[in-house]
């Protein structure tokens, strides 16, 4: 989650008080105590999946009507059993993620909406989420990830064949028109399932017509590879795409969101960001980064480790010796697209190199850069095509993982 909306914000507070104002001591309490699923020995209560739902409905901007809260609280308990066995399975591993892990990540989110990270849980506790909610969603999320490098990471190889595939199959599409899309998808198996998936699409398409962001929407509810990015595909060439994506971004214009429709496995909303020609393709300047924080007693500790940074390749290892510092992979992204405040930091940096640590509350910060290249073709370069085709590789491995998971758990839902 990387933020809440005011509209959001003010939805979420009118359904909380519009909830407390017409339930008794004992509803209240009931609600509380309430099992809503048991995961193997771990138990969700009702008041875990309440609250689950409006960190949904407020991080999406979506109205806190009747309506919008009982489907979150089906997508939150659903996020909830998956949690509960991706912790189950990180502490088999003995996989811990220490508060100061979660604290610096809630500072994280905080600065990307403007605010300290007092002031982020103070506007949570305004309409009834508690931190506590946040910090058990960040917790999952963390150790998910590391279990899952940690597992696959080693066992993923992307070959020079492959790359050179990709890069070759991309280039004979550089002439063909270019969409620069997005999509929520909602998976449907038989006729009900449809009927379901329709109608769900239809609410979100609704909730994103009264402001929702599509990147949020497509994040929370979307069951694509592609929600980690918020729905993104990047760019794709005419050719590449299913038929009835094809035919419907064709009858989009950029910034428009289509109407739900139908494939052979489900239901598909696509947004249309631009649309090009092939001769089209722009020059671009791309970064690769990363990013250390520590804590704030870390600092001297931190500005020395970054002497000593050759690359990116060893920086997790140069970074040993500094307590509680991580080490966070931004990805690559055009420089122009970066916020004026990173753009400022990195101006000059070659491979490499790294900014200056600078201080945000209890924390201390650093963008390092990995490469930095112009394109000129369109094509994304010999590291971007790498990094797609393994985070692809690892995603399907996390998909198989937590499906085999599901599988062999006992779950009750009440």
């Amino acid at each position: 989650m990387r933020g809440l909306s005011k509209a959001g914000l003010k939805a979420c507070a009118a359904a909380v008080a519009l909830a407390t104002a017409s339930l008794g001591p004992a509803a209240s309490a009931q609600m509380v105590e309430g099992v809503a699923a048991v995961v193997n020995d771990d138990i969700i209560t009702t008041y875990d999946v309440r609250q689950r739902g409006l960190l949904l409905l407020a991080s999406n901007g979506i109205e806190a009507t009747a309506e919008n809260q009982g489907r979150a609280r089906q997508q939150a308990l659903r996020d909830l059993v998956d949690e509960r066995l991706q912790l189950q399975e990180a502490r088999r591993y003995e996989l811990e993620v220490s508060p100061e892990t979660v604290d610096r990540q809630i500072a994280d989110i905080a600065r990307a909406n403007d605010l300290t990270a007092d002031q982020f849980v103070s506007q949570l506790g305004s309409v009834g989420i508690g931190v506590a909610t946040l910090r058990r969603q960040i917790e999952a999320d963390v150790a998910w990830r590391r279990l899952i490098n940690g597992r696959y990471g080693r066992l993923v190889t992307i070959s020079d064949q492959a790359i050179r595939e990709t890069q070759e199959r991309i280039s004979s599409n550089a002439t063909r028109t270019q969409y620069h899309a997005a999509e929520i998808f909602l998976p449907a198996i038989t006729q009900a399932d449809f009927a379901e998936a329709e109608a769900a699409a239809t609410r979100l398409l609704q909730e994103m017509q009264r402001g929702a962001p599509f990147p949020l929407v497509a994040r929370q509810f979307s069951a694509a590879a592609s929600a980690a990015a918020g729905g993104d595909l990047g760019w794709v060439a005419s050719g590449e795409l299913r038929p009835e994506m094809q035919a419907t971004l064709d009858r989009l214009q950029p910034g428009q969101v289509s109407t739900p429709f139908r494939t052979e496995d489900g239901v598909y909303i696509v947004a249309l960001r631009e649309k090009r020609e092939g001769a089209a393709a722009q020059r671009t300047e791309r970064v690769t980064l990363r990013q250390v924080t520590a804590p704030s007693g870390s600092a001297s500790a931190l500005d020395r480790a970054r002497r000593r940074i050759e690359s990116c390749t060893t920086l997790e290892a140069t970074m040993r010796d500094v307590q509680g510092a991580e080490v966070i992979d931004l990805g690559t992204a055009a420089v122009s697209e970066l916020s004026e405040t990173v753009q400022t930091q990195i101006s000059g940096l070659t491979d490499g190199q790294s900014s200056a640590p600078a201080a945000s509350g209890e924390s201390v910060s650093m963008m390092v850069v990995c490469g930095r290249e112009t394109n000129t073709t369109g094509v994304p370069n010999r590291a971007e095509i790498e990094n797609r085709l393994f985070e692809q590789e690892l995603a399907m491995h996390a998909q198989r993982y937590l499906r085999d998971l599901r599988r062999d758990a006992t779950i009750i839902t009440r």
